[in-house]
């Protein structure tokens, strides 16, 4: 048997709970291309699945570290998403997203929300946290 040093209480150990809804200065650090599945509106559209790490403001400091993921059409109408999020981390008009790398290590503040419990095809699914709007740091 292999100890595990440090071993926390079930107590200590954080939950799966979405983080306050509030205002969050965020983080990319995960971006993968992925396409959209056959049961989407569009089946086949190429998409970002973007993991943003919550770095501040010094308010919100016990959400510091959380993740929340938010998916990034790069087709159609859905990429007015990606646009709020570039121009939020202050990319100006003339740039151009050649690979979802580019997106990584970008920065803004995100409008968070808390999608409650939902079932989906019999599927129970916990709360979550979406974001609502991307903006400015500042």
């Amino acid at each position: 048997m292999v100890m595990i040093p440090g071993a926390p209480k079930l107590s200590d150990m954080p939950t799966n709970e979405p983080v306050p809804e509030g205002v969050y200065y965020i983080r990319c650090d995960k971006s993968s291309l992925k396409k959209t599945g056959p049961n989407s509106k569009t089946p086949g559209t190429p998409m970002a699945e973007v993991q943003f790490t919550i770095f501040g403001p010094d308010e919100a400091e016990a959400s510091h570290g959380r993740k929340i993921f938010e998916n990034f059409m790069l087709a159609g109408a859905g990429m007015f998403r990606v646009r709020q999020f570039l121009e939020s981390a202050g990319k100006d008009e003339d740039y151009t997203l050649e690979d979802t790398d580019d997106l990584l290590t970008l920065e803004c503040a995100a409008v968070v929300a808390v999608e409650p419990a939902r079932e989906i095809d019999g599927k129970k699914l916990g709360a979550r946290n979406s974001i609502s709007r991307f903006m400015p740091i500042g």
